[in-house]
């Protein structure tokens, strides 16, 4: 292998990571404030990405402008979900418990989805998907290049949010000490869920960019959820 091509496929794999770092920003989110292993995040991946497709498809609605309705449509699910099951998981065994819970919420969703859209496989398109812009001798995909750019921006928001605002505090305090939360005036309950919701919002955004760059159909989440657990 030449050096020109062992260089390109160091690119190749660091704008891959971004996009599997975007993919799993929602899981370690959800994990490091409520303790709580998501089995589901990879079938809500591929859950964004089939709401990207609806959207491309039958709306005529672009990934990019599209994700200004599937952000908030993932919000209110994962909202849902934790009102629904996850606020009733007890704290001594919260963490064990999420896992039954949550591998039970991605295989209602995978029977849905399949029931909806059957076992082919799609892949999301745009005029930027298979293009790519040479830089310094390197073939960049347009749509890498993007995944990359929102996991950084993602990223970042998400680590402002945590650390320089009231909310991230009133996070952070609900994870180290629930109890104390509770008597300075935090409403713990309201903040896991939207932690929750944001932890389940950013999937839409990974989904976009996992449907355009892989083929999948609703049991792609399985595959995809052992590669999102290594992350985290």
């Amino acid at each position: 292998m030449s050096a020109t091509s062992l260089l390109q496929a160091v690119v190749d794999g660091v704008l891959t990571g971004g996009v599997y770092a975007l993919m799993a920003a929602g899981l370690t989110l959800i994990f490091g404030v409520m303790d709580i292993i998501n089995i589901a995040q990879g079938v809500m991946v591929v859950l964004g990405a089939y709401l990207s497709y609806e959207l491309a498809v039958h709306a005529g609605i672009g990934l990019l402008p599209g994700l200004l309705i599937t952000v908030p449509a993932m919000f209110v699910l994962g909202v849902a979900i934790e009102f629904c099951f996850m606020r009733r998981l007890r704290e001594s065994d919260r963490t064990g418990m999420s896992i039954l819970v949550t591998f039970a919420v991605a295989i209602v969703i995978e029977g849905v989805l399949s029931a909806i859209f059957g076992v082919d496989y799609v892949q999301l398109h745009a005029p930027y998907v298979d293009k790519s812009v040479h830089v310094l001798g390197f073939y960049l995909p347009w749509i890498y290049l993007i995944g990359f750019g929102l996991a950084a921006v993602l990223l970042a928001g998400l680590y402002y949010m945590l650390y320089r605002t009231q909310f991230g505090r009133a996070v952070r305090a609900s994870l180290q000490n629930r109890t104390a939360a509770d008597l300075i005036g935090i409403n713990v309950s309201r903040t896991r869920t939207l932690s929750v919701g944001i932890g389940v919002a950013v999937t839409a955004v990974g989904g976009m960019v996992f449907g355009a760059t892989n083929a999948f159909n609703p049991n792609s989440g399985y595959d995809l959820i052992s590669r999102l657990l290594a992350i985290v």
